[in-house]
């Protein structure tokens, strides 16, 4: 989706009028750590000259005061996802994709993202392990495992208690080896 790969059969076609912001779990490896919140935003968006809309959009993310014109590698990994957050909205995308979002998220902030999420009037592919996000904005569930993606048919609940099954029925196979 984020053409970082080439299919080796088919093709991925993205209207050009597109919009796709991403954040990835990796997102402190792709942000100069020595710029302020809001020389980030300006450096993303330089035909931008006043820094009114990046203040808004930082103080909206719970960027605000004296945390916009503080380096970034003083910033808790949580604040610094809330300025990545505010770059992705400030691109207005129709298209997200979230790799890990909750990893530095308080309770509070996970919740906040949820109804973001579900607001969120484009699409959106969430990669998570956190099943209180999960729970509360996932429409459809894909689950990748050996080498193949299948959708689940049914919710997060139904989800954990598959895997409790399969979980019970490996550890029944491995039993029954050991006993030969």
């Amino acid at each position: 989706m984020c053409r970082e790969l080439e299919p080796t059969t088919g093709y991925v076609a993205k209207n050009a009028h597109c919009v796709m912001a991403r954040f990835h779990q990796h997102f402190v490896d792709q942000i100069n750590m020595d710029l302020t919140p809001l020389e980030y935003m300006q450096s993303e968006f330089p035909d931008i000259i006043t820094p009114e809309p990046f203040r808004a959009a930082l103080g909206r993310f719970g960027v605000s005061g004296r945390l916009q014109m503080t380096p970034m590698k003083t910033l808790s990994d949580g604040q610094k996802s809330r300025v990545v957050f505010a770059w992705m909205a400030f691109q207005q995308p129709h298209f997200m994709i979230l790799d890990e979002p909750t990893n530095h998220l308080d309770i509070e902030s996970i919740d906040a993202l949820a109804e973001a999420i579900t607001d969120f009037p484009g699409a959106v592919v969430v990669v998570s392990h956190d099943l209180r996000l999960i729970a509360q904005i996932a429409e459809e569930i894909w689950i990748c495992d050996k080498g193949e993606v299948k959708r689940f048919n049914g919710d997060i609940a139904d989800y954990k208690e598959h895997v409790q099954l399969e979980i019970k029925r490996m550890e029944a196979d491995y039993l029954k080896k050991a006993k030969k």
